[in-house]
């Protein structure tokens, strides 16, 4: 099965890292993870920037999207044709076919790494403080949920009333999410984590230069 294969090739580059690194198997698990999201994150980043600068062009429109829905608050049908030709004389799309190919070439990647990281936790090692890669460890799942709300709020472009909430609900699905997993995954997580909170920087760079 291709899928078998593609994970059979994951998990013998990371078992070659492993070796590489002196038989840690946790190094190889962030080594590989991190490596993997740097790949990606052109593709992320122009999925993000593109989501800002739509949300940029639809506020500039609003004034005229409003005068639409009033015109024809009593004729629906006609409302969304003259929203879509608005739309089309300004250049906007609000589905971009590319960025849909972008998720289908990262949903199997990801998936992927995921599986041969799970089947690389059977072999246990060290890591850092950690003695075992098959066992959970609260202390770094605690540390990606920090990551992960942080990362959020970083990128957000919600009122200062609202940041709490920004970092606080990513922090605690995410908290959940890795609090019983093994700390082989909660290391390829963390490694993810830091390439993310790399891309919420740069995002919110671009909402400077927007606001600018």
């Amino acid at each position: 099965m291709l899928w078998t294969h593609f994970v059979d090739l994951v998990y013998t580059i990371l078992f070659g890292l492993a070796g590489a690194f002196g038989g840690n198997m946790g190094l190889a698990i962030g080594f590989l993870s991190l490596m993997f999201r740097l790949a990606l994150l052109p593709l992320t980043l122009r999925m993000a920037y593109r989501s800002i600068d739509l949300q940029a062009a639809l506020k500039k429109l609003q004034p005229q999207l409003t005068r639409i829905q009033k015109k024809h608050r009593n004729d629906p049908r006609r409302a969304l044709e003259e929203t879509a030709r608005l739309h089309q004389r300004h250049g906007i799309k609000l589905v971009d076919g590319r960025s849909f190919l972008s998720l289908l070439v990262q949903a199997p990647l990801f998936f992927g790494l995921l599986a041969a990281v799970r089947r690389g936790v059977s072999s246990t090692g060290r890591f850092l403080w950690i003695r075992n890669l098959t066992t959970p460890d609260p202390l770094l799942a605690g540390i990606c949920a920090v990551v992960a709300g942080l990362s959020a709020v970083i990128a957000s472009n919600a009122p200062e009333q609202q940041r709490a909430l920004a970092f606080v609900l990513p922090a605690v699905l995410t908290l959940i999410f890795l609090w019983r997993l093994t700390s082989g995954v909660i290391i390829y997580s963390f490694a993810s984590g830091m390439v993310g909170l790399v891309q919420s920087l740069l995002v919110r760079r671009r909402l400077g230069k927007l606001a600018a």
